[in-house]
Formats: C-alpha cells, sequence, structure tokens
C-alpha cells in the first residue's frame, strides 16, 4: 500500500492557515494555541496534524518540517512557511496564505455552481422529453387506432423513438450511470486529471476561463510570496509551480527570464501578455509606489470578481436558452400528433 497521502483541499486549508493566522495574532504561545486547537478539532487528520505540531513545538521543532513530514500541505505553503520562521514573519505569512486559499476555494464554488445548474436543467429537459416519448405518445397511437388511424412521418419517429427508449430505457440508464462513474473515477486520478485539465484548457468555451483562472492563482500566489518577503525572482519560481494553464506557464517563464536577465518586474508582466491593460494600470500604480503584494492582491481579487460576472452572464444566457429548448421539444413533440389527430377527428 502507498504511503502518499492526499493533500488537503483549499476549503481545508483556508481554515487550517485561518486558525494559525490567528493564534500568530493573537499572542499566545504556539503550544498553548496548538493545544486548544487540537482539543476542538474534529476531522482525524487536522486533529493528527495539531497533535504533532503541539509536539513539536513543545520540542522545539520547526513548524515547516512538521508541515512538509505530513505531506498533506502542498509545497508551495511549506516553502513560504519556512522563509517566515527564518524572518520572523509567521503571522503575515499565514494570513496571506489564508487569503490565497480563501480566493481560491470560492471561486471553485462559484465554477461549480456555474456547472451544476446548466447540468441539472439539462437532465430535466430530456427526462422530460423521455416521459413524453415513453408514456404520452402510446396513448396518442391508441386514441389514432381506435380511430383507424396510423401515425405517419414525425409522429410515427417519435412513437418508435419511444418504444426503443421504453424497451433499452434500463440499459440506457446504466449506460449513462456507467459513463460518470468513470467519468469520477478519471478525475480521481493523475491521468484523468491531466485530461480533464487539458480538455478544459483547449475547449472554445473554456480556453479564456483556464488562462484567467491561472492569472488569478498567479497574481494571489505572488502577494502571498511578496508579502513574506520572497525576492521577485525565487517569488516566480514558486509561481510557476503553481499554473496549471500551458499559456500562462510560458507567460510566467518570460516574465522570469526578463527578471533573471535583470529587466523590471513591471515590464516583465507587460510583455507577458497574461494581463489587461486594466490590470497592468493597477500593477503599476502597485509597483511604482513599492506595494507589490498589494497589487497583485488587489488584481488577483479583480480577475476573481471578473470571472465571477462571466460566470453569472453565461448562467443567464444558458438557463432562458434550455428551458427555451424544452419548451420548443414539447411543443414540437404534442403539435406532430395534435395536428393529424384533429385533421383526423375532423374528416371522421
Amino acid at each position: 500500500m502507498s504511503n502518499k497521502k492526499k493533500e488537503l483541499k483549499p476549503a481545508q486549508l483556508k481554515v487550517l492557515f485561518s486558525n494559525l493566522e490567528m493564534i500568530t495574532h493573537s499572542g499566545l504561545p504556539l503550544s498553548e494555541g496548538f493545544d486548544i486547537l487540537r482539543k476542538n478539532e474534529e476531522e482525524p487528520i487536522e486533529k493528527a496534524l495539531m497533535e504533532r505540531l503541539f509536539e513539536a513545538v513543545n520540542g522545539g521543532e520547526s513548524i515547516t518540517a512538521v508541515l512538509v513530514e505530513s505531506r498533506i500541505i502542498p509545497n508551495y505553503a511549506c516553502s513560504l512557511i519556512s522563509i517566515g520562521e527564518k524572518t520572523g514573519r509567521l503571522e503575515e505569512t499565514f494570513a496571506s496564505l489564508a487569503d490565497f486559499y480563501i480566493k481560491r476555494d470560492e471561486l471553485a464554488q462559484s465554477i461549480r455552481s456555474s456547472v451544476v445548474y446548466p447540468v441539472s436543467m439539462l437532465v430535466m429537459v430530456f427526462v422530460v422529453v423521455g416521459v413524453l416519448l415513453v408514456q404520452v405518445m402510446p396513448v396518442f397511437d391508441h386514441v389514432f387506432r381506435q380511430l383507424g388511424y396510423e401515425m405517419t412521418g414525425i409522429s410515427a419517429g417519435l412513437m418508435q423513438a419511444g418504444t426503443i427508449l421504453g424497451q433499452f430505457g434500463f440499459w440506457i440508464a446504466g449506460g449513462i450511470f456507467g459513463l460518470v462513474v468513470i467519468g469520477v473515477i478519471l478525475a480521481a486520478i493523475p491521468i484523468g486529471k491531466r485530461f480533464y485539465g487539458a480538455l478544459f484548457q483547449n475547449a472554445p468555451i473554456t480556453r479564456n476561463l483556464s488562462l484567467d483562472l491561472a492569472a488569478q492563482r498567479f497574481s494571489l500566489a505572488m502577494s502571498s510570496m511578496l508579502s513574506a518577503g520572497l525576492e521577485h525572482n525565487i517569488a516566480l519560481e514558486y509561481a510557476q509551480k503553481l499554473v496549471d494553464d500551458k499559456r500562462a506557464r510560458r507567460a510566467v517563464v518570460k516574465i522570469q527570464k526578463i527578471v533573471d536577465e535583470g529587466g523590471s518586474f513591471l515590464t516583465a508582466l507587460e510583455k507577458s501578455d497574461l494581463y489587461t491593460h486594466k490590470d497592468l494600470a493597477l500593477l503599476s500604480i502597485g509597483i511604482k509606489t513599492g506595494a507589490d503584494a498589494e497589487a497583485m492582491n488587489q488584481v488577483g481579487e479583480q480577475i476573481t470578481f471578473a470571472t465571477e460576472g462571466r460566470l453569472e452572464r453565461l448562467i443567464a444566457a444558458i438557463e432562458p436558452s434550455l428551458v427555451a429548448i424544452m419548451c420548443i421539444l414539447v411543443g414540437l413533440i404534442l403539435l406532430s400528433v395534435m395536428l393529424p389527430l384533429m385533421g383526423a377527428l375532423t374528416g371522421f
């Protein structure tokens, strides 16, 4: 059995670092703070981590060493905490990490909501159409036969589709369920994550969203690291590992190359094509006034708001479209049988 442990999710990390920031900000001794957290923590994994941190500070061990040993904290966070320990800026480091993971979790929730709602609507459309084909169409067929007529054209095709769906509906539902299960399994394994990541980066509908998310993550990560006291070139090395989108990663590599060659950080950002003119204007003001970390954080928030707005507009467009599609399909199905039926009754 593998000893590899799964890293905590952003939702868990934001709580963890918020608690650690609260301890360091309150002025409590770390041992006392960890003692309080370990006694009140209910999740087994986090409780075990608090137990180990409590033992470590009482034994004079490094907090970073414990977090690295746990294998549930991302390397990026461990690196920042290590620097925070060495520079005596743990409070600022924990606060930056808490803010970073809070924004990541909020955006992830927005994306999940944006996906779940349209999918639910689409499932409802299929269910309504399926019920009409399987349950309602046979009733009309029975009426036609009693009148001495048979369905023809579109109505006959729909009746045949309903018959097939009724006969093989169980197997069709089983196949769809199997595909969903396979999709969920793929999402949990490395090869599946890479596949979904590549699909998200390259699909016409999501490729711009992928780039925006990468820019947001890069901005917030840089803000966290600059707040912790890292130099630009070192912060860029860590930030590059956090960027998943290929286009964004190339942009970060370009930024790092310009900085390593002696160029200014602002010039590198302007040449990277990662930010809009609006973002660059904010970064220019922040960097020229020595507020690099604050500027990167504001740009990250700006991208977050813009992305959430785009998702809201997408949902606002999808909802009426799906409702319209459902109404059109239901109307076509009913008209395909009602018009011939009215003709038959008139002739009768």
